[in-house]
């Protein structure tokens, strides 16, 4: 009957064209009425064989399609043949990129609550031109309550997530900044994390401004995954990124929490941005790098931070190239000679690091304080890495 019908369908279509000379909107008529008056089965076959037009925008006819299944939803959302009508025009709209029905496609959005109808809905809404911003407000809403309910443990569909977040990046608006940040950080999955890392990186404005602004005012942790966003690669350019790192230790620096998981994001944060600004030598962090290394020279004495930590402090000192940053380290070279001379024992990767660091700087500050170790009980290994700093000195 189906078959029989579609032959019959396309001969009046066949006829209907021809009179109107190709005209486009007779031919999506001609479809629309016969779409009215067929079956539940023949709608289906007809939108089916509407999709092969290519020269033809047939949005209009597959939006027609929407407002029918919308307007029976409530007595035929279960049925299969409703079903795969809507995702057929969903599919059908996105080829022809028609914006006029994106309030209806979010309607069905409402109507559907699986994947299967869900997923084409948003991957089509993120290839229109909105007009207005309710639906991306909608879409804003959507992400942070289904955020909230993964936060209070109950069980989402992750697929349907993932969809949102990448529509909200394609339609590119400042607005979704905080929603797809707040997935970032959550820790769905790693696929929906990469998946926020890459929309809010494709969001219209400062992406490096927005990272900056969660730093100085959200949370510890929050601080940590901002610049963690911004440091992923080629997310943001080179000096974009030292600039951002430059923020972190700065408000690192200044911030001050007497809870344990606070002060562990604080100095994980001060170590990722130290980390960066060595890599870039970011001289323009100079001060912020000798406030760093004093302040962690005080705390790994107390046993707050690691040696790693404290390496790196110091390696950052290295990489400021300036007169500051070799006097720090030279000071505190005069404070391990002094102490060696006592007989105190000494750390000798730390001894190794501020010599080569001093050496790397090659700033003569240094020279009385490198020299010295050559007549003090420092084994062969640290004697010769000043001899070599000695030689890197500038006159």
């Amino acid at each position: 009957m189906i078959k029989k019908y579609r032959i019959l369908s396309a001969l009046v279509l066949f006829a209907t064209v021809a009179g109107f000379a190709q005209d486009s909107s007779a031919l999506i008529e001609t479809y629309r009425r016969n779409f009215i008056r067929s079956s539940l089965g023949t709608k289906l076959e007809l939108l089916k064989e509407a999709s092969g037009y290519d020269d033809v925008d047939m949005g209009p006819l597959y939006d027609s399609a929407l407002q029918f299944v919308l307007a029976n939803a409530s007595i035929l959302s279960s049925d299969a043949l409703l079903r795969d009508i809507s995702v057929l025009s969903v599919n059908m709209i996105r080829k022809y990129k028609y914006s006029p029905a994106a309030e209806n496609l979010w309607k069905l959005f409402s109507v559907y609550k699986d994947s299967m109808v869900r997923v084409p809905i948003l991957q089509t809404l993120s290839e229109l031109s909105l007009s207005g911003k309710s639906i991306l407000n909608e879409l804003n809403k959507f992400v942070d309550t289904e955020l909230n309910l993964f936060k209070s443990g109950v069980r989402i569909d992750q697929s349907i997530l993932d969809a949102a977040v990448f529509a909200l990046g394609r339609l590119g608006d400042a607005s979704s900044f905080p929603y797809l940040f707040a997935v970032y950080s959550a820790s769905v999955s790693k696929a929906i994390t990469d998946r926020s890392s890459q929309a809010m990186a494709s969001l219209n404005g400062d992406y490096a401004s927005f990272l900056a602004g969660v730093i100085r005012s959200n949370t510890p942790a929050e601080k940590m995954a901002a610049l963690e966003a911004g440091l992923r690669a080629d997310v943001l350019p080179p000096e974009k990124r030292a600039e951002l790192a430059e923020t972190a230790l700065d408000v690192g620096l200044s911030y001050q929490s007497a809870l344990p998981g606070d002060k562990t994001s604080i100095i994980a944060l001060r170590g990722a941005a130290a980390k960066e600004l060595t890599s870039r030598e970011w001289q323009k962090a100079s001060a912020l790098a000798v406030k760093h290394f004093y302040d962690f020279l005080l705390q790994y004495n107390r046993g707050l931070v690691s040696k790693s930590n404290f390496l790196e402090a110091i390696a950052l000192l290295g990489a400021m190239g300036t007169s500051e940053a070799a006097q720090a380290l030279a000071l505190y070279l005069q404070l391990i000679n002094t102490e060696t001379e006592q007989g105190k024992s000494f750390d000798e990767q730390i001894t190794l690091a501020i010599v080569n660091n001093l050496g790397r700087l090659g700033d003569k500050t240094a020279f009385d304080y490198l020299l010295y170790i050559g007549y003090l009980q420092y084994p062969e290994s640290i004697k010769k890495a000043a001899r070599d700093a000695l030689q890197k000195l500038k006159w």
